[in-house]
């Protein structure tokens, strides 16, 4: 397992929590590059999370409705990896 660390928020007040989610999906995309589904995979929970997260003042049911909109979003894209990943296995796999 790979540890992503940066000390950007670890100075000062901490960095309001969209700012936080941009700093990690940025760290991420640095690290892995997006060419790996399940990094592809691990983006898009970020910018569901970050989509979620700037809603989160408003608190009414059109925004309870596109959390939920974006958690669907993020579980499909989660399941669209793990499939990809379990393809691209089972074909070396079958090369071996």
């Amino acid at each position: 397992m790979k540890t992503i660390t940066s000390t950007a928020l670890a100075t000062g007040t901490p960095a309001p929590p969209v700012d936080q989610l941009n700093l990690v999906r940025r760290l991420v995309e640095e690290q892995f590059g997006s060419e790996e589904p399940l990094t592809r995979a691990a983006l898009h929970l970020i910018d569901c999370a970050r989509d979620v997260v700037a809603q989160l003042p408003a608190g009414d049911l059109d925004t309870a409705r596109h959390a939920l909109g974006s958690a669907r979003a993020a579980v499909i894209s989660a399941t669209c990896a793990v499939g990809m990943v379990h393809d691209m296995s089972a074909s070396r796999r079958e090369q071996a």
